[in-house]
C-alpha cells in the first residue's frame, strides 16, 4: 500500500511540474534581422559629425531601435564590396545569411525587384513621410504603380574641373564664379577640350583634358549620360533602346570617339576605370571628372570655397555635354525570406528610422529627400542651392528595367564592353567599330539584355 500511495504522489507531483512547465508561456524566439550595405557607402553628415558612413548610420540606429522595440529582435548590419550586389544579395537567397533589408543605389537595387524577393513598402509610407518626401524620389521607387524601394538621400552627378586649367590657357570666359553649374554647348566643349588637349601635348606632362573609361562597368552610366550631348534620347516611347536609327546618338558616339584623335583622353582609354580618371583627377592631371555632394573630393571644395567672396579658387562646375546630369538615389529595399514576422520587424525598423528625426536628420549633407531636412540644413550644405536648380536637367537612365546589372548578359555588362569597341583601334590605326556600327551592337544587345530581364522578371505577391 506504500507503494502504491508514494508512486501515487511521484506521479501528482511529476503531472504538476509538466503543467508549471507547460503552462507557462515559452520565451520568445530572438529574430535576427540583416541588413546588407555596400563597404564604399561613405557620407558627409552635417547633422553628426561622427557618421563618416552608412555603416555606422545602421549600425547605431539598430541599437536604438532594438531598444525601444517590444520584440525580441537582434539586428546585424552586414557590409560588401561594392560592385558584389549578386554575389551579396541574390546568391545569398536561401540561406542564413540572406539580406532583410538592404540600403543602396537604386540602380543597384532596382534589378532585385524582378527576383520576387523584394517586397512592396506602400504599408511603411504614411500619411505624414508621403507629405515630407519630395514626390520625384518616391516615383523613382515606384514600379507599377507600387512602392519597392524607399528613399533616404539624394546625389545629383555632374562635373567638376580644374578651373586654373582653363585659365592657364585663355578660356576664362567659360568659367561661372560662386555656387554654380554652368551649361555649355557642343562647339563650346568641342574647343575647351581641344585647346586645352593641345596645351597639354605641348608640356609634355602627361595632363589631359576629359575622363573616359571602359574597362569595366563602374561609371558606365556618366557615359550613357553623354550620349545625349547632342539631344538624343537613349529610350523610345515602349522603353526599349532607341540607338541604331537615331542620328542625335550616332553623332554622340563620333564625337566621344573622335576624343581618341584628338587627345581628350588617358592613352587606351578602353582599358582605363573610372578609379584611374579619379586617382588622375586629385594628382592635378585630369581636368574634368564626375562629381557630387556625396564625392570624395566635396572636402576639397568645401576648403577651397571662400564664404567672404562666395567664390572658389580650383575649382568649377558644369554639366554634362548636352546639359544633363544624372540623379542616384539611395534608399532601403525590404526582402522576403519566408518569413512573415522578419517582413513585419523589418518594415517596422524602416518606419522607425524614418520617424525618427535624429536619423532622418542624417541625410543632410547630401541632398535629402526630407523637405523637413532639407529646409533645417539648405544653409548649411554647400552647393545645395545650385543642384536643387539643376535637377530639371536630370535624365532616367534605367527606368528601374530589369536585368540591368548583375548577369553576364546584363544592360551595364553589355554596354562597357561596346563602348570599349569604340574606342579601341587596331595597329594600323584604325577603330574596331565605327559609331553606326556601336550604335547597332548597343540597341540590339542591350534590348536582348532587358527582353532576357522581362521574360524572367518575377514580382512579389
Amino acid at each position: 500500500m506504500k507503494r502504491r500511495i508514494t508512486a501515487f504522489l511521484l506521479q501528482v507531483i511529476l503531472a504538476t511540474s509538466f503543467c508549471l512547465s507547460g503552462c507557462s508561456e515559452p520565451p520568445k524566439t530572438e529574430k535576427e534581422i540583416i541588413i546588407k550595405v555596400p563597404h564604399s557607402n561613405t557620407m558627409n553628415c552635417i547633422a553628426d559629425e561622427n557618421i563618416k558612413n552608412v555603416y555606422t548610420l545602421l549600425e547605431l540606429a539598430s541599437q536604438d531601435f532594438m531598444a525601444q522595440y517590444d520584440k525580441n529582435v537582434k539586428i546585424k548590419v552586414v557590409e560588401f564590396e561594392s560592385g558584389e550586389e549578386t554575389k551579396a544579395i541574390t546568391n545569398s537567397f536561401g540561406t542564413s545569411d540572406a539580406a532583410d533589408i538592404l540600403y543602396d543605389g537604386f540602380f543597384n537595387m532596382s534589378s532585385f525587384i524582378h527576383t520576387g524577393k523584394v517586397v512592396p513598402i506602400d504599408d511603411v509610407l504614411t500619411p505624414e513621410m508621403e507629405k515630407d518626401i519630395y514626390p520625384t524620389f518616391l516615383e523613382h521607387g515606384r514600379f507599377n504603380d507600387k512602392l519597392y524601394m524607399m528613399p533616404y538621400m539624394s546625389s545629383e552627378n555632374i562635373l567638376i574641373y580644374n578651373r586654373e586649367m582653363l585659365e592657364q590657357y585663355g578660356l576664362g570666359e567659360y568659367i561661372d564664379e560662386g555656387e554654380v553649374i554652368s551649361e555649355w554647348s557642343i562647339d563650346d566643349w568641342t574647343k575647351i577640350l581641344d585647346t586645352l588637349a593641345d596645351g597639354f601635348a605641348k608640356e609634355g606632362k602627361g595632363r589631359v583634358p576629359m575622363m573616359m573609361y571602359a574597362k569595366d562597368n563602374q561609371g558606365d552610366t556618366h557615359i550613357m549620360t553623354m550620349l545625349r550631348a547632342f539631344g538624343g534620347d537613349l529610350f523610345d516611347s515602349s522603353n526599349q533602346f532607341d540607338l541604331a536609327d537615331n542620328p542625335d546618338i550616332i553623332a554622340a558616339l563620333r564625337w566621344l570617339q573622335n576624343g581618341v584623335d584628338r587627345g581628350w583622353y588617358m592613352p587606351a582609354p578602353y582599358y582605363k576605370t573610372m578609379s584611374d580618371n579619379s586617382s588622375k583627377f586629385k594628382m592635378d592631371e585630369l581636368t574634368f571628372y564626375n562629381f557630387n555632394l556625396g564625392s570624395s573630393t566635396y572636402s576639397r571644395v568645401k576648403e577651397d570655397y571662400n564664404a567672404e567672396t562666395k567664390t572658389f579658387k580650383k575649382y568649377g562646375f558644369v554639366n554634362y555635354p548636352g546639359n544633363h546630369c544624372t540623379i542616384f538615389n539611395d534608399g532601403f529595399e525590404v526582402f522576403d525570406n519566408g518569413d512573415n514576422e522578419k517582413i513585419e520587424i523589418a518594415k517596422d525598423f524602416i518606419r522607425y528610422f524614418y520617424e525618427t528625426d535624429k536619423w532622418l536628420e542624417c541625410s543632410a549633407g547630401s541632398i535629402p529627400v526630407s523637405k523637413k531636412v532639407m529646409e533645417k540644413y539648405k544653409d548649411d550644405i554647400l552647393l545645395l542651392e545650385a543642384f536643387s536648380q539643376n535637377s530639371v536637367n536630370s535624365v532616367d537612365y534605367t527606368h528601374n528595367l530589369p536585368n540591368w546589372q548583375g548577369n553576364d548578359d546584363s544592360v551595364r555588362n553589355v554596354f562597357y564592353k561596346e563602348i570599349a569597341l569604340l574606342m579601341l583601334k587596331d595597329a594600323d590605326g584604325n577603330f574596331a567599330v565605327t559609331p553606326e556600327e556601336c550604335a547597332e551592337n548597343l540597341q540590339k544587345k542591350l534590348n536582348a539584355a532587358i527582353s532576357e530581364g522581362q521574360k524572367n522578371s518575377t514580382l512579389h505577391d
